[in-house]
């Protein structure tokens, strides 16, 4: 048989270990495992796992025969399995998929493109299913993808009404944007920093993987991955959240505001989601700890 689910609980005893797992439904089923085998087992860890079920007095009942952790998978399973057990993004691996590479298909610039190319190949994995937060805005299984999308949608306004914004470098600004939570983050759930994301954080974690990539491609000294380097390092707008420099090209302004936009309206709308009509939001800390009134 099979299952996907969160140990719960763990203890030992005559050599074999006894698992709790709640499936996607919290229904909880017992498993053992001998306590060399499942030396690895974590307590809040998410697993596939394979087992045989025995009613006789003589056997043990529910023996795993093997699991996998669930981040081992390969990216559709795992994607299918975080999303039977954890809130998850809206959009379905397979339309993220599509979208993304979508709009890198609507790049013009070669180096830009390339870049952008690269980078996303090497983060596959984790840029699909990662969420963009551990807490605060698109903090779920496929959030970071959910998140630049909302962007790319948004950006289209912006590049239509303003003939002056080269879309080259918003399509690729936004895409690359939050790269560095791939590294910032520790994984799919239970999501924590890392000690270099606490120490760097993801906009510098992310131009440095822009530098790294124009080197690798032969683009090193390009004013294009120059201009990606500050457009990654600038997104948060201003020094006190985070910057460590304000945008200083067109686009780069464009990028702070939509990212800023699409964070705290998904805040926002998860809030709404939770209120009545006729009634405040509680205080969101995102849209400066403002309550929102929902209309009857």
């Amino acid at each position: 048989m099979e299952l996907v689910g969160v140990v719960t609980s763990i203890n030992s005893s005559d050599g074999m270990l006894n698992l709790i797992v709640s499936d996607k439904d919290r229904n909880i089923t017992n498993l053992k495992i001998s306590s060399e085998d499942g030396k690895s087992i974590k307590i809040g860890g998410a697993y596939l796992f394979q087992y045989e079920e025995f009613k006789g007095t003589e056997r043990i009942s529910n023996k795993v025969t093997k699991f996998t952790d669930v981040n081992e998978l390969e990216l559709k399973e795992r994607d299918k399995a975080l999303r039977s057990l954890y809130r998850f993004s809206p959009f379905d691996l397979e339309y993220a998929e599509k979208e993304i590479k979508k709009y890198i298909n609507k790049i013009d610039n070669d180096i830009i493109k390339d870049i952008t190319n690269h980078l996303i190949r090497k983060y596959y994995d984790q840029y699909f299913v990662y969420p963009a937060a551990s807490k605060m805005h698109h903090a779920y299984i496929g959030g970071l993808a959910h998140h630049c999308i909302g962007m790319l949608h948004m950006s289209e306004g912006f590049i239509e009404n303003y003939d002056y914004l080269d879309k080259n470098y918003i399509y690729a600004g936004i895409i690359l944007h939050d790269i560095g939570k791939a590294i910032e983050l520790s994984g799919n759930v239970n999501t924590e920093y890392t000690i270099k994301g606490q120490l760097l954080g993801h906009l510098v974690l992310g131009a440095m993987e822009i530098s790294e990539a124009a080197k690798t491609l032969g683009y090193e000294n390009s004013e294009e991955a120059m201009i990606l380097e500050h457009m990654l390092i600038s997104h948060h707008g201003v020094p006190q959240f985070g910057s460590p420099k304000k945008p200083m090209t067109a686009e780069a302004l464009v990028l702070w505001y939509i990212d800023t936009i699409d964070s705290k309206f998904r805040v926002l709308g998860d809030e709404l989601k939770k209120t009545d009509n006729g009634s405040f939001t509680e205080s969101i800390g995102v849209i400066d700890k403002s309550k929102i009134y929902k209309p009857r």
